[in-house]
């Protein structure tokens, strides 16, 4: 009888199709949660910005038109003092790089592992900026890591290039106090901004598209965002997702 009913659990719950039907529900509910922690970074960097006070607009998440496809900014600080485009990495670990190179480093416990460079990244960012408002204003870059991430190992060269911890966005930015845009300006600015937007909705279906342009065997077969890229572990070369530590997915 025991045998019997062991044999029948087998055919029903371990079955190909249901064991592909939990497998996928598993991924589903690991892709909720590094779509979940990745917006904890954004959110935080938001509730921060938030205090900067009434001399400053802030614009968030918004996809704008580059210069061959579409480019998606986190987070815009307009004022008086200057424009502030910002870049938010929610990485842990110690972060290694110059603003020269074309990948920095992540070195968490005995993994490493790297990803484009955020200055470069912004850069791109900030491009697209200009051929919207004009290339006449003093435009700040700033890239802000986790409290998490040590910058053990990070030296910038550039003009207007800032890397910081999260916990320094604001002394960074009240720091800059020289005045360089007028209030009629920052209106002009601003409404340049806002209207790019209006067209957000065609703007993100691109730039959806341009995420989808990487071929199936390159894509992450489980955040279905990043590509897999080959890096150094404690065992040897393996492939991980470059959305690490948003995905964790790895294969030899």
């Amino acid at each position: 009888m025991v045998r019997m009913f062991k044999e029948i659990f087998e055919k029903v719950f371990m079955s190909e199709e249901v064991s592909k039907t939990v497998k996928e529900v598993n991924n589903i509910i690991k892709d909720t949660k590094i779509q979940v922690k990745g917006g904890f970074g954004e959110l935080r960097l938001d509730f921060i910005l938030s205090r900067l006070g009434k001399d400053y607009i802030i614009i968030k998440d918004i996809i704008v038109p580059g210069s061959n496809k579409t480019t998606q900014i986190d987070s815009i600080v307009i004022s008086m003092y200057g424009i502030f485009v910002i870049e938010c990495k929610n990485f842990s670990g110690y972060i290694y790089g110059n603003d020269k190179d074309k990948v920095w480093t992540q070195i968490v416990g005995k993994t490493k592992n790297t990803f484009y460079n955020p200055v470069r990244q912004n850069y791109a960012h900030i491009k697209a900026i200009e051929n919207i408002i004009g290339d006449k204003y003093n435009i700040y870059s700033i890239i802000v890591f986790s409290d998490k991430a040590t910058l053990k190992n990070v030296m910038i060269s550039g003009n207007n290039i800032i890397v910081i911890n999260e916990s320094e966005i604001l002394s960074t930015i009240s720091k800059c106090k020289d005045v360089t845009i007028d209030k009629e300006e920052i209106k002009i600015i601003r409404d340049k901004i806002f209207d790019c937007m209006k067209t957000t909705n065609q703007n993100t279906r691109e730039h959806v598209r341009n995420l989808k342009n990487i071929t199936e065997e390159d894509k992450c077969p489980r955040c279905q965002i990043g590509h897999l890229i080959k890096r150094k572990g404690q065992y040897g070369e393996f492939w991980g997702c470059s959305q690490y530590p948003k995905c964790k997915y790895t294969r030899k």
